[in-house]
């Protein structure tokens, strides 16, 4: 009997050992069923159309779904929290903005998730930010507006997606930058504030090149200059700001997130997924037209980019006294 019991265990053995070395390895499985991509923000919009465009190339390769679940709402904490609660198996992803992320983690320090405690993938995309103001404001460029500003504490005016939203702390570090008193005017959106400078009830705002272009080429907005290091190949026209003002960069950006605790090897795996994808010549000239630039780096590259964001927002917040409840 224990010749017998002996043979049967070395059969199993041997069977095991000549089984794939990835049999069990989910990263090797991975994907074999639909992923789900959350984004914060309603359908339509540059962020939820960067996503959809890679979540597509994506998918075409991986021959898997990938469905784009579009959850709005309290600067991006309902996706977040979402996130936070998702399987840690690379099934469920977000994408991450300063929004619901780096600001969200300072501005709303007692949520029950840690908004930076996500596992970084990729960054995807970076969208310029405009400085724009109504066409009848008597500045041709930034010089002027900070002059006009300066002799005017308090009277001019800048419109927000929200308080607390990227656009605000782009017009509060710009009157950190210029030491000028600015009134901060916040909307439900951006598409209302734009509204309201194309009507002319405020005088200026700071809004992604996405958002905006279209207002500037038809002649409804000057725009005085992009807000970033260098001039954008979406509008090399533009001057870059931090010419002038070195302490005034702002880059809108968007990135991929799992869930913390995802394995590294999946991690991995859709991070050179999203390089192969936004990688490719055509693709970016056909979103950089749109006024996406995109990009794409390691989860340990994106995971610093994260923390310099944090940083770098957490002293604009801190000194402009910005509280949320």
């Amino acid at each position: 009997m224990k010749t017998q019991t002996f043979a049967a265990l070395s059969v199993a053995l041997l069977l095991s050992a000549l089984q794939p070395a990835h049999a069990e390895d989910p990263a090797a499985q991975y994907p074999n069923k639909v992923i789900r991509l959350l984004v914060p923000f309603p359908a339509g919009g540059a962020v939820d159309a960067a996503a959809r465009a890679v979540a597509a190339r994506m998918s075409d390769d991986w021959k898997q779904p990938i469905v784009v679940d579009n959850k709005p709402g309290a600067s991006g904490s309902i996706a977040a929290a979402e996130l936070a609660h998702a399987p840690k198996d690379g099934y469920t992803l977000m994408t991450g903005v300063g929004t619901n992320t780096t600001i969200l983690k300072v501005l709303k320090p007692t949520l029950p998730f840690d908004p930076m405690g996500f596992t970084p993938v990729s960054l995807i995309a970076t969208f310029p930010n405009v400085l724009v103001v109504r066409p009848d404001l008597p500045a041709q460029n930034v010089d002027e507006l900070i002059a006009l500003a300066k002799a005017n504490p308090g009277k001019y005016t800048f419109a927000s997606s929200g308080y607390g939203s990227p656009l605000h702390l782009a017009g509060e570090l710009f009157k950190i930058a210029t030491g000028t008193d600015i009134l901060h005017v916040p909307f439900t959106g951006s598409a209302p504030a734009t509204a309201a400078l194309l009507g002319g009830h405020v005088d200026m705002s700071f809004d992604t090149m996405p958002s905006i272009w279209a207002s500037v080429q038809a002649g409804k907005l000057r725009a005085l200059g992009v807000v970033s290091l260098q001039p954008t190949p979406a509008a090399p026209e533009l001057p870059a700001l931090t010419q002038r003002l070195p302490e005034f960069e702002v880059t809108s950006w968007q990135g991929i997130l799992a869930p913390a605790g995802t394995p590294d090897a999946i991690v991995a795996k859709i991070a050179a997924e999203i390089r192969r994808v936004v990688s490719d010549p055509q693709f970016a000239k056909m979103m950089l037209e749109t006024g996406a630039v995109m990009t794409a780096d390691t989860p340990t590259e994106f995971a610093a980019f994260m923390a310099a964001d944090r940083a770098k927002w957490e002293k604009v917040i801190r000194e402009a006294g910005i509280t949320v409840e």
